[in-house]
């Protein structure tokens, strides 16, 4: 069993947005990471460009970091942002990307769909902002979870592909997530946790689940990816024209 893990994706961060409704909470979320084995979160609070500015979250980010400077594990600043065309009035967006750096976890619209425009909408948003995006919690669109081939198309432009642990833990979606994963089709779970109730941090459940059905190897793998990205490590080449 991976004996330390990185959390990917969590909504640690208090009043910020639908994650840790305070302190207290947010401390709490980090208490029991540390239990299960996490020494390293990334804080990926939910940013929308449609709703509040740049700048703003990034001051509200910040002021919810000082807020939580206690936590007993290591946290490192990030975003979970939607993919919307309001990005593009910016010139830079490394201030929202992981730990500063190329990799920024993106959120895409909610279509039934994935049309060649989405695509080629993606290929220009990886140019022009020299970023690579990890596709948060894949599983939540039909139209790549269920299709292979557009989730390797994603992956050959140089897109990372994140599974939510909640996807391996439940018995009725389990069986696809462990295929996947066996076939190089997912590169890094997260927790997406949001608090201690309903969504809870729970990335050892699937770690544990990972290791029986697929080995110790495909934790480490795992692992090692959540470790380059929170590192700036490429991972995968891409067929952007990063300048």
């Amino acid at each position: 069993m991976v004996i330390k893990m990185i959390d990917i994706h969590t909504h640690i961060l208090p009043n910020i947005d639908d994650g840790a409704k305070d302190v207290a909470e947010a401390l709490k979320m980090t208490e029991y990471l540390e239990e299960q084995g996490v020494e390293t979160a990334v804080c990926t609070p939910h940013f929308d460009s449609t709703k509040i500015s740049l700048e703003e979250f990034i001051g509200k980010r910040e002021k919810a970091f000082l807020a939580i400077k206690d936590s007993k594990i290591t946290l490192i600043s990030g975003s979970e942002t939607l993919y919307h065309d309001f990005l593009y009035q910016y010139s830079d967006l490394t201030p929202i990307c992981i730990n500063n750096s190329k990799y920024l976890l993106l959120e895409l619209p909610y279509k039934e769909v994935i049309s060649e425009y989405e695509f080629q909408s993606i290929t220009k948003f990886m140019n022009l902002f020299n970023i690579i995006p990890v596709i948060a919690h894949i599983e939540r669109y039909d139209c790549l979870w269920k299709n292979k081939k557009n989730i390797r198309r994603l992956m050959n432009l140089g897109c990372l592909i994140q599974v939510n642990a909640n996807t391996i833990i439940d018995t009725k979606k389990r069986k696809r997530a462990v295929k996947y994963i066996k076939k190089g089709l997912i590169d890094l779970i997260g927790s997406d946790c949001h608090n201690m109730t309903k969504r809870p941090p729970n990335l050892k459940d699937a770690f544990v689940i990972i290791e029986e059905e697929l080995g110790t190897s495909y934790c480490d793998l795992l692992n090692e990816n959540a470790d380059s990205i929170v590192n700036g490590i490429i991972l995968r080449a891409t067929t952007v024209r990063f300048i």
